[in-house]
C-alpha cells in the first residue's frame, strides 16, 4: 500500500511541475479543486462499498461462504460469482472490496476471479448504454462472445491456483491490518 502511494504522489509532482511549466501555478489550485469535487461526488459510494464488504464479512457466515462460493461449492460457486459478478453496480472502487470480503470469508480464488471477470465483461448495469450507443446487434454479439470468459477464468484459477487461496486471505489480512505491502 506504501508503494502504491509513494508512486501515486510521484506521478502527482511529475504532473504538477509539467503543468505549472505549460500553465503557470494557478494549475495546481485547478488540480487541487478538481480532484476534490471528485473526492466528494465519490465519498459517499466509497463509505458505502467498504461497509457493504465489511458487512458481508461479519453476517454472512463462513458456513455460508463456503458452502456457496468456497471448495465445497464448486462450478455453482463459480456461476453464483459470475451472477453476482453481472448483478453488483459501481466501478472497481465498490467491487474489489466486495472480492475481498468473499476470499476473507471462505470463497474460492476462482469464484472470486470469475465475480471480478463478470463485473467487467457482463454488467448488466452497462448494458443499456452500451446497447443505447453500439447498437442491439453489437451488443449481443459482444455480450454472447463473452458469456464463457468468466466462468472459464474462475476453472483455470481454481485448477492452477486454488492451493493458494490460503495464502492470498493472509495477505489480504495483512493489508487491511498494517497498511503494509504484504
Amino acid at each position: 500500500m506504501k508503494t502504491t502511494i509513494f508512486i501515486m504522489t510521484a506521478i502527482t509532482i511529475l504532473l504538477a511541475a509539467i503543468g505549472i511549466y505549460q500553465h503557470g501555478t494557478g494549475i495546481i489550485l485547478q488540480g487541487l479543486m478538481a480532484g476534490g469535487e471528485m473526492l466528494i461526488e465519490v465519498m459517499p459510494l466509497l463509505a458505502a462499498a467498504f461497509i457493504l464488504a465489511g458487512m458481508i464479512q461479519v453476517v454472512v457466515s463462513k458456513e455460508m461462504i463456503n458452502k456457496w462460493l468456497g471448495k465445497e461449492a464448486g462450478v455453482k460457486g463459480i456461476i453464483l460469482g459470475g451472477i453476482a459478478g453481472a448483478l453488483i453496480p459501481g466501478g472497481p472502487y465498490i467491487f474489489y472490496p466486495i472480492a475481498a470480503s468473499f476470499l476473507l470469508s471462505g470463497a474460492e480464488i476462482g469464484t472470486v476471479l470469475t465475480f471480478v471477470v463478470a463485473k467487467n465483461v457482463w454488467s448488466l448495469s452497462r448494458l443499456p448504454m452500451e446497447f443505447a450507443l453500439l447498437g442491439l446487434e453489437v451488443t449481443y454479439v459482444r455480450f454472447i462472445v463473452t458469456l464463457i470468459f468468466p466462468v472459464i477464468v474462475g476453472l483455470v484459477a481454481n485448477a492452477f491456483f486454488g492451493g493458494y487461496a490460503d495464502k492470498v486471505r493472509e495477505q489480504i489480512k495483512k493489508i487491511q491490518k498494517t497498511g503494509e505491502k504484504a
